[in-house]
C-alpha cells in the first residue's frame, strides 16, 4: 500500500526514522516495456528549516530548494557535485515551512538486472548504496523534482509503499548518527540506518554489512 500524505505530516526527523524499512518503488520503460524496480529503504537523513544550518532551506526559499517549502509527500530532487542526483521527500509538521528527508540507500529487491544495466556494474553492493548510486539505478533525475509521490491517480511510476516483500526476513532496529558530508549541526543525530540480525542470538549489524556477507 502506498504511503499517504498524512505519513509525511510529522517532524522531519521522525519521518526519516519511520521511512526505514519502507519500499521505494520505480516503474521504468525499457525497450517499450515497463518494469518494476524496488528497494527497501535502509538509510535516510533529515533536514529541517531555520533550526538546521545544514539544511538547504536554512537561508530561505530559492529556485533550487523551493520544493522543500511545498506540500508534504512531494519529491525534492537536486543535482550535486556536478555528477549525480539526490532524492528527497518533503516531510514536516503542518506549521513548519520547510523540511525534507534524503533517501541515502536502499536494499535492491526487484529489477536488479536493470539496475545493473543503468549503473553499468555487476556488483550488487554498488547498485543503490549511496544517494547518487540510488538515483542512477532507478533512473531518477531532476525531471522528478516536485513530483507528488502520494498521488495515486496521476503518478504510477515513483512512490513509497509499505514493505510487502517476501524477502522481508530479518528483524531490524534503527540506529541514528550524525549526518554525512556536513561540517555544521553535527550534534544532530538525524541520520538513520537499518540494523538487522539473522537470528535471535545474533547481534544487530548494519544492513549494508549483511549484504557484503551474503
Amino acid at each position: 500500500m502506498r504511503l499517504e500524505k498524512s505519513f509525511f505530516e510529522d517532524e522531519t526527523h521522525r519521518v526519516a526514522q519511520s521511512l526505514i524499512g519502507k519500499m521505494l518503488v520505480r516503474y521504468v520503460c525499457f525497450f517499450g516495456n515497463y518494469y518494476r524496480l524496488s528497494g527497501i529503504i535502509t538509510e535516510t537523513e533529515a533536514y529541517g528549516y531555520k533550526d538546521d544550518p545544514a539544511s538547504h532551506a536554512f537561508k530561505g526559499k530559492t529556485a533550487r530548494n523551493q520544493a522543500m517549502f511545498g506540500q508534504v509527500g512531494i519529491a525534492y530532487v537536486y543535482f550535486i557535485y556536478g555528477n549525480h542526483y539526490c532524492l528527497n521527500v518533503v516531510a514536516k509538521c503542518r506549521n513548519e515551512p520547510a523540511g525534507a528527508v534524503l533517501i541515502r540507500s536502499v536494499e535492491p529487491i526487484e529489477g536488479i538486472g536493470l539496475m545493473k544495466i543503468f549503473r553499468r556494474t555487476n556488483n550488487v553492493l554498488d547498485l543503490t548504496t549511496g544517494p547518487g548510486r540510488l538515483t542512477q539505478a532507478l533512473r531518477i533525475t531532476k525531471k522528478h523534482n516536485t513530483l507528488d509521490l502520494v498521488d495515486n491517480k496521476n503518478n504510477k511510476f515513483l512512490y513509497i509503499e509499505e514493505n510487502a516483500s517476501p524477502n522481508k526476513k530479518y528483524k531490524f532496529t534503527v540506529n541514528r548518527t550524525a549526518r554525512i558530508g556536513i561540517s555544521i549541526a553535527m550534534e544532530r543525530e538525524w541520520r538513520y540506518m537499518m540494523m538487522v540480525r539473522t537470528s535471535l542470538k545474533s547481534p544487530f549489524i548494519p544492513s549494508s554489512f549483511l549484504s557484503r556477507r551474503s
